[in-house]
């Protein structure tokens, strides 16, 4: 059932951080361009032009790969500090349209403006205007959906990138719909298109016409909801108060393999100094530590522990984090990627014990606001101080989902290996200009 009258936008920057790269040099515009690192690097593409898709080039692919498909790409490294500059703009100029904006992501939010058209006229003279307002403002282009649901927005605007405005009413439900792949609907993931398919299930229209039973015996509880999808029928409201995130955690791929030993410590821990502050900028603390490493065979592995209390300090994490890591028994093999992620939150980042630990929290909300006025390499702790040269101009602290490897669980006490104590870095890395 739709609520008929609702009018939902789906906005979805096109190409985002390559874009933002086109509107800073404008001599890259229409050119491809790449961003993930530089040439000859060994991480992945972040983000890429619509030039560069032509080539084959798209999100995830590892740079090497990428530069043999469109040698001729301007290959640039992730600046996340200007994509969250013009993330944060955007989002302030669709709360001029409505209170109703829910971020769904660093390049998509969803907006509410069903009471909003008395003010600005109809849904997709909105959409035009923020359209017009997004690209004077920042050189950037938008799509947008139109829809009765956020699913149908989010379609419509899937269906019309980029720089277009689309819209999905009910009545398209069972005519335009129905020849989409399953996997463009918003919530059927890979595995779930991979059930689907075996079961001969790949487009939308196959998927609400198949009998529900036999979807119920391959699907138990979550048959209703394929259903629904597949009708469009998302009720969800548009919620201007962001969930807690899954995780909330940080990757490296080094430059060069890596065995055990002190460089591998000195990255996690830098890592896990990085994930703690994304912790503390959100008000969370955490029970759960995953370590995620990817040897030189790109087999991946990953590790996870429970502590007993939710924490938002280095020392326990990190403790956790090189327990997992002598579990691990790494030897003498290489390592080219790992990664640390902390989850299970709580809201309230502070835990007061009845040992030193609020110490080392204060502590490091101290370091929070030196670092927020001179930047993340501004401190360091001592010891991992060479690895924050590789994370200054990587992504923030974000998600990954480490659940999808081979995790294991287990139940730990905060006892563990202690890392140094937060301290100024070397003078070479601590100075920066006022």
């Amino acid at each position: 059932m739709f609520v008929s009258d609702r009018a939902i936008l789906h906005l979805d920057m096109d190409a985002f951080f390559a874009s933002v790269e086109q509107a800073r040099r404008p001599e890259l515009r229409g050119k491809p361009v790449i961003v993930g690192g530089e040439r000859g690097g060994r991480g992945v593409v972040s983000a890429c032009s619509y030039e560069a898709r032509v080539y084959g080039v798209h999100s995830a692919l590892p740079i090497a790969q990428a530069e043999r498909l469109c040698p001729q790409a301007e290959f640039l490294p992730v600046d996340m500090k200007a994509y969250l500059a013009v993330h944060r703009s955007l989002v302030g100029l669709l709360e001029r349209y409505t209170d109703l904006v829910e971020v769904a992501s660093i390049d998509e939010a969803f907006l509410d403006v069903t009471g909003s058209r008395r003010l600005f006229g109809p849904p997709r003279t909105i959409a035009h205007r923020i359209q017009e307002e997004v690209y004077t403002g920042h050189g950037v282009t938008c799509s947008i959906g139109i829809g009765p649901t956020k699913l149908l927005a989010k379609l419509a605007a899937g269906m019309h990138k980029p720089a277009g405005i689309g819209e999905l009413t009910a009545a398209d439900v069972h005519g335009r719909l129905r020849d989409l792949p399953v996997g463009d609907v918003c919530g059927i993931g890979p595995v779930t298109q991979e059930r689907l398919a075996a079961l001969g299930l790949t487009t939308v229209g196959m998927l609400q016409d198949v009998p529900f039973p036999l979807l119920a015996a391959a699907f138990g509880r979550g048959a209703h909801g394929l259903r629904q999808l597949a009708l469009g029928r998302g009720l969800s409201p548009v919620r201007s108060e962001r969930p807690l995130p899954k995780s909330i955690g940080r990757e490296l791929t080094f430059d060069d393999d890596v065995s055990g030993g002190d460089p591998l410590r000195a990255t996690l821990l830098s890592l896990t100094d990085s994930a703690v502050a994304g912790l503390r900028r959100k008000g969370l603390a955490a029970r759960t530590v995953t370590l995620k490493v990817r040897f030189s065979t790109f087999h991946t592995v990953s590790r996870r522990r429970t502590l007993p209390r939710p924490v938002s300090a280095v020392r326990p994490l990190f403790g956790t984090v090189t327990a997992l890591l002598d579990e691990l028994d790494i030897g003498a093999r290489q390592v080219r990627l790992v990664g640390v992620s902390v989850s299970g939150f709580t809201q309230n980042a502070f835990q007061l014990t009845l040992d030193d630990g609020w110490r080392e929290v204060a502590l490091g909300e101290a370091v929070d606001r030196v670092r927020e006025k001179y930047g993340f390499r501004s401190l360091t702790l001592a010891g991992g101080a060479s690895a924050y040269r590789r994370l200054e101009h990587d992504s923030p602290a974000q998600s990954f989902h480490p659940a999808a490897q081979a995790a294991r669980d287990t139940t730990a006490s905060s006892s563990g290996a202690s890392p140094p104590a937060p301290v100024a870095a070397p003078a070479a890395h601590a100075r920066r200009a006022v």
